[in-house]
């Protein structure tokens, strides 16, 4: 049955090649060249056979082999047959059916791409052979940035002047090409800073960090602060807190700033050295590099203290025994005697020292 419209049909092809064949008088069967010399070729049951425009159905026409179009009812003279045959083999290897291909040119999607997968990465970009450039990024046909591989299997990411490489165990500044950018790539800017930089234990810095120059007078090797708990100690003596004691600490470098609160009374006997102990980290043992700079405020009764109190650290240890200096006095500053403290004695001190 002939109809006027394009009946549906499950034509999986992207080409198609129309024959045109003028009939004499009672014609039924088409084959060979048509009026243009093409020789008419097919594939069995992806044809369409139109008689004067009109698309016959499937029931009005006979196929013979891949090459003859025989019509159920006889042509008139002059009448135009078109036989549209659908080529499953054009453009042959040039296009990728769904399940899968390989493309061997370039791909322009100016609707984007998305790819989806659930048990797959979405998309795998392999450059065969070479180490180089796998991906250009750009902007209205001009370059802006790259994704690549290096001779050592590491990942560039970036621009070609200037990426992130992207070894086993380290981050680094590098060209696209993979070769170290020594001393040149900044972190942030004046006008766009990173908020926090976060290290553990085993983060390399090149054993520190330099700030300011590369020498060794730059490197800062340390930043910590905390809680330390000062005590008393006397030879003799033993000491009740009255109140909890209370320290806390900032180390940068080498350098550690300390402060503490103690109130206690002492019991015993002896005439013996009064020292603050419980450090945090031990005193340098480099000459003169002991010397603390600190203060003490000391509230107590008795004849504690006859001149003004002193702090002198043990170098090598994590003490501090108590000294005074009184006017006069010479050479050096006299032992504070805990036989002389009659009652509670309340202590609040700070102190900076270098530590080994």
């Amino acid at each position: 049955m002939s109809y006027i419209g394009t009946e549906p049909k499950d034509i999986r092809s992207f080409g198609r090649t129309k024959f045109d064949y003028t009939a004499t008088q009672g014609q039924t069967a088409f084959t060979g060249a048509d009026d243009d010399g093409k020789v008419l070729a097919f594939t069995t049951g992806q044809i369409e056979v139109y008689v004067n425009g009109i698309l016959m159905d499937d029931s009005d026409f006979t196929t013979t082999g891949t090459g003859t179009v025989t019509l159920a009812s006889a042509a008139n003279l002059n009448d135009v047959v078109n036989v549209v045959s659908f080529e499953t083999n054009i453009p042959d290897s040039n296009y990728v059916p769904a399940s899968g291909g390989t493309f061997t040119g370039y791909t322009i999607a100016n609707a984007g791409f998305r790819a989806n997968a659930t048990s797959f990465p979405p998309l795998i970009i392999d450059r065969k052979t070479t180490t180089g450039y796998a991906m250009y990024i750009a902007q209205d046909g001009s370059v802006k940035g790259i994704i690549g591989t290096t001779d050592d299997s590491d990942v560039v990411i970036g621009k070609s002047t200037t990426t992130l490489k992207y070894a086993s165990y380290n981050i680094t500044p590098a060209y696209g090409s993979g070769a170290d950018r020594n001393g040149i790539v900044s972190l942030g800017s004046d006008t766009a800073k990173f908020k926090d930089f976060y290290l553990d234990d085993d983060a390399y810095i090149g054993g520190g960090i330099y700030l300011g120059g590369t020498a060794a007078a730059n490197k800062l090797e340390d930043y910590e602060e905390g809680n330390w708990t000062p005590t008393f100690t006397a030879s003799g003596y033993t000491f009740t807190y009255v109140a909890s004691t209370e320290g806390r600490y900032v180390k940068v470098g080498k350098l550690v700033h300390l402060n503490g609160y103690m109130r206690a009374t002492p019991s015993g006997s002896g005439t013996t050295q009064l020292t603050i102990t419980g450090l945090p980290f031990s005193i340098s043992n480099v000459n003169n590099s002991s010397y603390t700079a600190g203060s003490i405020i000391v509230e107590t009764s008795g004849s504690l203290f006859s001149g003004i109190p002193q702090l002198r650290p043990n170098r090598g240890g994590t003490t501090i025994p108590i000294f005074q200096v009184r006017a006069g006095q010479s050479p050096l500053p006299s032992s504070v005697n805990v036989a002389n403290l009659t009652s509670t004695m309340e202590f609040e001190f700070q102190v900076t020292y270098h530590t080994a």
